[in-house]
């Protein structure tokens, strides 16, 4: 169990006071050989570099001596919780134990967090399952960096009650393909819910941080993960996966070789990168866009462009990438592709500073300097904004996320990239409609390289991880509660109730949901299920739907455009107003989402 889990953690390093020490040394797994490897590899589809190729990083990835904490909340300190937490569980309140232990008047404005409470591994990476589980991994259960062995899974609706049900909200589980997952990219396959995995880490001489092609799979239906037969073209560290509108994945990006200067008794290596996007087509396997090669957009040639290319699935069926250096350039991934750079350009910005599509085609973008720039790409050519205030503070390693609303939160980062000293707990919120920014409630602890957010079907924010290497190796998360959750005195808004919708809906049609009462319905809303790591939701899009309502009974229209809505799974929110809201704040209240899936 879970707890038992954390006890021993517990007894290893103490919630926040211990220290791992040096990472373990690599053994392999349990399954098959491991990625590691005893020379460097041209690979296909890879440019060869340099030394003096090599852009300069922000931090070293090489593990450092940095103390655990595990948080402060109830589950991470004491095992005898287990039967108050399934005694919750089987009261439908398991989810209290992530909510705040007291709130005021200022959660209706700001929101409130949780306690912090232990996680099995850092959760570098997250993605939310179509079963509403969520899918976490990057480190082993003491923080240090890696995927090799070991991934979690959390339920936060874990009812002990049900049949099968597992024996705690977390499982940690062992991870027997011999793939190391840190640092590879994900995303829910449209065709059947598992989760795509491709790339990741792998061990040269003893030292990590190289490439493998590696193409794996998570199936939630039995938390298994496999490794396909037959890996990428190209080997890929930091790549970024974007869904086509048929439903096939794009991968671009990543780094192959690590330049290494080489030792006496270890070998030097030279970097190369991946800089040819290929893509996966469900029940084929893998082709090339070779004539969509380029280094200066997926590599270094201007920069960093290799660190988790920004892209987007644009409204007119290509793939949207604006490098760092503030570039834009289409990828048509029809045939072995073609790539064209559009007009426009915006400031640069570093690889570490967050950006994402917060409408149908529209893009927000942090560049340096606090500056967030705005664009519109549902036309041929993007339209560049910017909103009337910068972000409040620098948030290197920072994260956004689309709410149930449609407003946007902001958290975690620091102003110089994983120095403690100038970690920013504090969060906010941005508003589409008006362009305004709204301080919001403070985080618990810092969230720094290799932390991750993701929107849960509650409407909360599960925030989590950073660390690997230190300035502290958070293997804890705290949840973030909206303001639309609260009534103005800081008691919980009562929320709608969905009491039927269908799991499944087909494009251009449309659906019945019932609700819990005839109260005027405000907004229904889809969201994407979210896939994040490094400050990147690459999957994350709203949508709001048109819909009738005659009493309880909703109809509502399914998204027209694959481009604009790719198949897949989506949260689907309904929101009504809150009566005790003043009038002015025009607060609506988003119902518990149902997972939908859009074929």
């Amino acid at each position: 169990m879970y707890l038992s889990i954390v006890a021993a953690l517990a007894a290893c390093g103490g919630g926040g006071g211990g220290s791992t020490g040096a990472a373990p040394a690599n053994t392999g797994s349990t399954g098959n050989t491991p990625s590691t490897d005893n020379t460097p590899s041209t690979g296909t589809g890879t440019d060869a570099g340099t030394p003096t190729n090599t852009p300069s990083v922000d931090v070293e990835e090489t593990d450092v001596d940095a103390p655990v904490d595990f948080g402060s909340g109830p589950v991470s300190t004491s095992t005898v919780l287990a039967e108050t937490l399934r005694q919750m569980a089987a009261n439908g309140d398991l989810m209290t134990v992530y909510r705040p232990q007291a709130t005021s008047s200022a959660a209706f404005t700001a929101g409130a967090f949780g306690p912090a409470v232990a996680w099995p591994v850092m959760p570098i990476h997250m993605v939310l399952l179509p079963d509403g589980r969520v899918l976490s991994y990057g480190t082993d259960d003491k923080g240090v960096q890696g995927a090799q062995f070991s991934y979690s899974v959390w339920d936060p609706n874990w009812n002990p009650n049900l049949p099968g049900e597992a024996s705690s909200p977390h499982q940690l589980l062992a991870n027997t393909t011999g793939t190391d997952l840190f640092c590879s990219t994900q995303l829910i396959l449209p065709s059947n819910g598992q989760v795509l995995l491709a790339g990741g880490d792998r061990i040269v001489n003893g030292k990590r941080n190289y490439a493998n092609g590696d193409l794996n799979f998570f199936n939630p239906a039995d938390n298994t993960v496999r490794k396909e037969a037959t890996p990428m073209a190209a080997r890929r560290w930091y790549a970024t996966a974007v869904t086509t509108s048929q439903g096939e994945v794009v991968v671009m990006g990543g780094r192959d070789d690590l330049y290494y200067p080489g030792t006496k008794t270890i070998p030097g290596t030279s970097v190369s990168y991946a800089t040819t996007p290929e893509i996966y087509v469900p029940g084929t396997g893998w082709r090339t866009l070779a004539t969509a090669k380029s280094d200066a957009v997926f590599g270094a040639v201007n920069g960093n462009n290799w660190w988790y290319p920004k892209s987007w699935l644009a409204p007119d069926g290509k793939i949207l990438t604006i490098t760092h250096e503030g570039n834009f350039h289409a990828l048509d991934p029809a045939g072995t592709g073609t790539l064209t750079q559009l007009t426009g350009k915006l400031p640069g910005a570093n690889w570490n500073l967050p950006s994402l599509m917060y409408a149908p085609g529209k893009i927000l973008s942090v560049r340096n300097d606090n500056i967030v720039s705005l664009v519109d790409i549902n036309g041929a050519q993007p339209v560049i904004s910017r909103t009337t205030n910068p972000i409040s503070t620098g948030r290197k390693w920072g994260f956004a996320t689309v709410l149930a609303d449609g407003s946007v939160w902001f958290n975690g980062g620091s102003v110089n990239a994983n120095a403690l000293a100038d970690a920013v707990k504090t969060t906010e919120l941005w508003n589409p409609a008006t362009g305004q920014w709204t301080m919001a409630a403070n985080a618990q602890k810092p969230r720094m390289y290799h932390n991750a957010s993701l929107l849960l079907p509650s409407g909360a924010v599960l925030t989590g991880g950073g660390g690997s290497p230190g300035p502290v190796r958070n293997l804890n998360a705290e949840v973030y509660f909206p303001p639309y959750l609260f009534n103005p005195d800081g008691s919980w808004a009562a929320r709608p109730v969905v009491n039927a919708a269908p799991t499944a809906v087909s494009r251009n049609s449309s659906f019945a949901v019932t609700m819990g009462n005839t109260t005027a319905v405000e907004k229904v809303v889809m969201v994407r299920t979210g896939s994040a790591t490094h400050s990147f939701n690459n999957e994350q899009r709203i949508k709001t739907l048109p819909f009738t309502q005659s009493g309880a009974a909703l109809t509502v229209s399914a998204p027209t455009s694959a481009t604009e809505m790719p198949p897949g799974y989506y949260l689907m929110f309904v929101l009504q107003k809150n009566p005790l809201a003043p009038a002015d704040a025009n607060r609506l209240v988003p119902s518990q989402a149902r997972i939908v899936k859009l074929s």
